[in-house]
């Protein structure tokens, strides 16, 4: 990495002890070891200083999704070691009580009926059933994602419900994986060294959606923690962030909503020629500290 490049990393959680079939979480130690280590050997920074000058590359924390661990774990890690960070929020999730659709998933799949081999989806019309327990719980909850990823999140949810129903089994998300009420994010916004960026509504994948739905809840996404934070909101996120996960009318959307910038997770770093609604960010897992440290060298050689 040269002094005009930046890194934008994406955490999800910090948490430890939990159940992570995901691999979201990242354990506070952890944590607090990536903080150093990148104020060790880069500069600290945020979104909106991408085009400002700087001395040494430039690395940049972010989160994605808004859950409560990102104000009681992360928060106070990141005040420790003086780290700006900044958290993209599914505006829509805040307060929700069952939790993310795919917490909610794994929450199913892990509590299903003894000798279940198979999930029946009815997803509108049609049921799709979808084979479990070949491998082992990471490889059915990959099989049934993929299944349920391009739906609308109305789809989606009642997809669960029927899954739950049928099995007698609840559904909701662990209680450690619970979204940001409205109160705790309007505590996390307090904090000096956050950002508070959008996510959309609710998550959806917004590829191949209708035009007006993706702009709705961009938009919309943006208008809600405006009017809640009482300041403006200037940076996004795509859900699930590849390639794949959006669209050109994704980003027209994202533009014409006044967002100044737009973070993906396809892979790589960011130059002042990048396109600022198509930022690169590197996805973080829970390395320990000589694994982060070697993986920060890799990204800067590649």
């Amino acid at each position: 990495m040269t002094r005009n490049e930046t890194l934008i990393l994406c955490y999800h959680r910090v948490a430890e002890g939990v159940e992570d079939p995901f691999h979201l979480c990242v354990q506070p130690d952890n944590f607090a070891a990536h903080l150093e280590e990148i104020a060790r050997v880069k500069e600290p920074s945020t979104i909106s200083d991408l085009s400002v000058p700087s001395r040494r590359p430039r690395v940049v924390v972010t989160f994605d999704d808004g859950y409560s661990d990102n104000l009681n774990i992360a928060l106070p890690i990141a005040e420790a070691k003086g780290m700006p960070i900044t958290v993209f929020v599914t505006s829509g999730m805040l307060g929700d009580r069952n939790g993310f659709w795919w917490d909610r998933l794994a929450a199913l799949l892990r509590d299903r009926p003894e000798r279940t081999s198979e999930i029946s989806l009815e997803i509108g019309e049609r049921t799709v059933t979808v084979p479990l327990g070949a491998r082992s719980l990471e490889a059915d909850l990959e099989s049934v994602r993929r299944q349920l990823v391009p739906l609308a999140i109305p789809e989606i949810e009642r997809a669960l419900d029927s899954v739950s129903a049928q099995w007698s089994v609840a559904s909701t998300a662990p209680s450690d994986a619970r979204a940001l009420t409205h109160d705790e994010l309007l505590q996390l916004a307090s904090s000096d060294v956050v950002t508070i960026g959008a996510h959309t509504v609710d998550h959806v994948r917004l590829r191949d959606r209708p035009t007006q739905e993706q702009r709705d809840t961009i938009a919309s996404s943006k208008n809600h923690l405006e009017q809640l934070l009482d300041r403006g909101v200037s940076h996004f996120a795509y859900p699930f962030g590849h390639d794949d996960d959006f669209d050109e009318s994704t980003v027209d959307a994202v533009r014409l909503a006044g967002f100044e910038t737009a973070c993906t997770t396809v892979p790589g770093t960011a130059r002042p020629s990048t396109d600022r609604f198509r930022l690169p960010r590197r996805l973080v897992m829970n390395w320990g500290r000589v694994r982060f440290r070697a993986q920060i060298q890799r990204w800067r050689l590649g």
